[in-house]
């Protein structure tokens, strides 16, 4: 009997914990509002949702959040709903209202699970509710750590710094999702005072892809004038202040009319990673060094701060995969800013494009990429290749 009890009791706290896990894993998507209210009312189905938002939204979702477009909660709007549930999502006829139409409404979805796991910074508490709460705003972390947090996050989890969900507190919330973030108004509280928060986020999927290395654009901080043509990582840093890697992988080098530095014909100082280029003009046979400019490989983490989505334009079917800036500003121009800093490749079954065996006629920020079938060995084709783009921070402050 005394086995028996035991074994209940176990299972009992086998099942909490694994309720209070499951809790822990919950996340909020961001707000959503796919129509605008009609002579038939609203409809915010999760069919519909999904159809076009798939990636953003959950399969399965716990709870669904309504509010209308202006920020009244759906249970003080006394609209009747046709339909409201976290399985289906929303459906509000103007035929079944009494003596008043249905507002305009946006929907929000609570997940559990993978969707919240798969790609998922780590927790931020920038704030503390000292002053006139706890503030948590995408915004702001993003200017402190943008390296760290996609720009348009999927979801977002809130717990206080104890570990406690946030829906397990008392407190009520001004925002929570993950578009805004999160704030909590001390003003708004029974006890006068929000707990203490930290928030993290559920990135799309392509922002923890890892391509293990970007490429900045062509950058040149020196001439020959003088002693001779100097592009050292240190005078680079301090020329292009967050377009050049303190660490960079590798670096390559050509004259300015794109001639690689081993095909005209000078002698270097030094060509490496660690110090950059140096050419020095009394060290030529003709006393003048060529007018140099230098490309650095990052690594991933320098390509983090403000980054775009993957684009894929081209197939390599004809005479080569070419995915070039112009292109792209052409097709996506709110998407990609006009100066990008670094640029990744990757082939699209998920190689990172260095490993690939393929030859590169272009693949720097300042032109983009070019894979060209007839420059590769072996008589064979390029593959199939995607790019993004890291941009100047300020462009995701737009």
């Amino acid at each position: 009997m005394l086995v028996l009890q035991s074994f209940a009791v176990w299972c009992l706290l086998a099942s909490d914990l694994q309720f209070f896990a499951t809790a822990l894993e919950t996340c909020k998507t961001a707000w959503f509002d796919e129509r605008n209210v009609s002579s038939n009312g609203d409809s915010e189905l999760l069919s519909d949702l999904r159809r076009k938002h798939w990636t953003k939204i959950c399969s399965n979702p716990v709870d669904m959040e309504a509010q209308t477009v202006s920020g009244v909660k759906s249970q003080h709007t006394r609209n009747t709903f046709h339909t409201y549930s976290a399985s289906e999502g929303l459906v509000c006829l103007n035929s079944e209202q009494k003596g008043r139409q249905c507002y305009d409404y946006k929907v929000m979805f609570t997940c559990t699970g993978q969707f919240c796991s798969e790609c998922r910074t780590r927790w931020f508490d920038h704030d503390d509710p000292t002053g006139n709460g706890d503030f948590e705003v995408l915004s702001d972390l993003r200017s402190i750590y943008p390296r760290e947090i996609c720009p348009q996050p999927i979801a977002i989890e809130v717990q206080t710094i104890s570990g406690e969900p946030a829906s397990y507190t008392s407190d009520t919330f001004l925002n929570y999702d993950a578009t805004y973030g999160f704030a909590c108004v001390n003003a708004e509280q029974r006890s006068k005072s929000c707990e203490d928060y930290k928030v993290r986020f559920t990135c799309p999927n392509e922002f923890c892809q890892v391509s293990e290395q970007c490429r900045t654009q062509w950058l040149s901080s020196d001439d020959p004038s003088e002693e001779g043509d100097v592009e050292s990582i240190f005078q680079l840093l301090n020329t292009f202040p967050d377009q050049v890697c303190v660490n960079p992988i590798s670096i390559e080098a050509r004259s300015t009319s794109g001639i690689s530095a081993e095909h005209t014909g000078d002698t270097y100082l030094s060509y490496d990673a660690t110090f950059g280029f140096a050419c020095i003009n009394e060290k030529q046979s003709g006393k003048q060094c060529k007018d140099y400019e230098v490309m650095l490989t990052c690594p991933s983490d320098f390509c983090q701060g403000c980054r775009t989505r993957w684009f894929n334009m081209d197939k390599p079917t004809q005479r080569g995969d070419y995915e070039t800036l112009l292109k792209l500003q052409m097709l996506h121009p709110s998407q990609v800013c006009s100066k990008p800093v670094a640029i990744e490749a990757m082939a699209v079954s998920g190689v990172p494009a260095h490993k690939t065996g393929d030859v590169f006629q272009i693949y720097d920020a300042s032109l983009g990429f070019a894979c060209v079938n007839a420059e590769q060995p072996g008589g064979k084709h390029c593959q199939d290749y995607k790019v993004r783009l890291t941009c100047p921070l300020s462009f995701c402050a737009m």
